[in-house]
């Protein structure tokens, strides 16, 4: 059947003509009724349904043509969706950190995180605020949930933020419940810890938070929370910890402005450095 098919496609200009010509010698050859039964049949067969789907053809067209449009507006609909999603996660932590902005005896510079250090475990991050905006060497660095950093570097429109994570770092922490002081530090990377006194009292579960000491960080910022402690040395214990900032998801800061006070200690750490 396939094959009769395609030699009827393949020569359907000698079939259409033979078919024409066998039509004429029937409707010639039999009687005025028969020919009306015929032309009757022919007219429903054939003639009426090529005719009424050559009329839809300006339909289907106008159908593509709609449907083309329709799939056009669902796109652009959706891509706004997606944008307007974002927008309202993005607001939802612009809130958090209004939030802690209104918490807060500083003054807060909005940046937003413009490149990150290419290693897999990036320790900088470089934001889109510099001294145009009042961002200065050595000002703390805050996320959402808590501490994110210190400016290490500063440009007319942009600073580098030297990360928490970095291992050469080296934050003054404290437990907040007792108010044990210790420093935080790492050995791979990784696995973060603040070293404390083998007496000091720490659990899982308690809130790690900046000493105030360095001049760098003001008291109270959190840091991250204990999840383990390693008490196997006589001397020291581990109190290994989480950051409360995800810093993978990092993408808005603020950046603390300092008053007076931290500015005048500031100028001491840079005499210090001058002098050394």
């Amino acid at each position: 059947m396939r094959q009769l098919i395609d030699l009827i496609v393949r020569y359907r200009n000698a079939c259409s003509l033979l078919l024409t010509v066998v039509l004429s010698i029937v409707m010639i050859a039999v009687r005025p009724e028969a020919q009306a039964k015929i032309a009757r049949a022919l007219s429903m067969s054939l003639f009426y349904p090529a005719y009424v789907t050559v009329s839809q053809v300006p339909a289907f067209t106008g159908l593509y043509s709609e449907n083309k449009r329709l799939r056009r507006e669902l796109t652009e609909i959706s891509t706004q969706l997606q944008l307007f999603r974002e927008q309202t996660a993005e607001n939802a932590r612009l809130r958090g950190l209004v939030g802690f902005a209104e918490h807060t005896l500083y003054t807060l510079v909005p940046a937003r995180v413009v490149a990150r250090d290419p290693s897999p475990q990036y320790r900088s991050v470089v934001v889109s605020g510099g001294l145009a905006q009042g961002v200065d060497m050595y000002m703390p660095v805050v996320g959402e949930r808590g501490a994110a950093g210190k400016v290490v570097q500063v440009l007319e429109n942009m600073a580098m933020v030297q990360l928490l994570r970095d291992p050469s770092s080296r934050t003054s922490a404290m437990v907040s419940r007792s108010r044990a002081v210790g420093i935080l530090q790492t050995e791979n990377g990784r696995d973060f810890f603040v070293r404390l006194r083998s007496h000091e009292d720490a659990g899982s579960g308690d809130t790690i938070v900046t000493s105030g000491l360095g001049g760098i960080y003001p008291k109270g910022l959190t840091v991250g929370f204990v999840k383990k402690i390693d008490d196997s040395n006589p001397l020291f214990k581990r109190a290994y910890i989480d950051f409360s900032v995800d810093f993978e998801k990092l993408e808005e800061v603020f950046v603390m402005r300092l008053p007076p006070l931290w500015a005048a200690q500031r100028a001491e750490l840079d005499l210090v450095k001058i002098e050394k």
